[in-house]
């Protein structure tokens, strides 16, 4: 079955033997249960070599559960630190723009940005955009047209146009 050169080396559980060693060592079974005996020496041999491998496998199956069941804690983790982080900032944006539209008079839902500059930039161009404004034509019921710059809140203009109109 397997052939041994004179050159090649052969290690024997005895120690090394040269090719040559092994032949002259080796001696083929004379009967049937001279070669069971040695087969049966050689299985019992390798079974003592591996006799713990069904406990290994059971410990390393058992490390791999647990690595992934770390492992998706880690990343459950993972996921609600990132949403956590996520909340915060968006909570901060939201309070940064209530103290600028605060501040500066403006709408809320109006403001772009995320920063303070951005923010105090967007309702500095809201403010210059407000600004004075021409009134319109008024009611046709009126038979005038007001050509005057009006300022303040849409409110204000209606309560002093409102006065104005009422005392004459």
């Amino acid at each position: 079955m397997f052939g041994v050169s004179e050159n090649t080396e052969v290690t024997a559980e005895a120690g090394e033997l040269t090719g040559t060693e092994v032949a002259d060592a080796f001696k083929a079974p004379a009967s049937q249960e001279e070669l069971d005996r040695i087969v049966q020496a050689r299985l019992d041999r390798e079974r003592k070599r591996f006799a713990d491998y069904d406990e290994l496998k059971a410990k390393a199956s058992k490390l791999t559960e647990i690595e992934e069941a770390n492992k998706t804690e880690a990343e459950k983790a993972l996921a609600r630190a990132e949403a956590a982080e996520k909340r915060a900032a968006e909570l901060e944006t939201r309070t940064l723009k209530a103290e600028v539209a605060a501040a500066k008079g403006v709408p809320v839902n109006l403001l772009t940005g995320s920063t303070q500059e951005e923010l105090e930039a967007a309702a500095d161009a809201l403010i210059a955009f407000r600004g004075e404004q021409k009134a319109g034509p008024t009611s046709g019921s009126l038979g005038r047209v007001n050509s005057n710059t009006v300022k303040g809140t849409p409110g204000e203009q209606f309560a002093d146009f409102f006065t104005s109109n009422l005392s004459s």
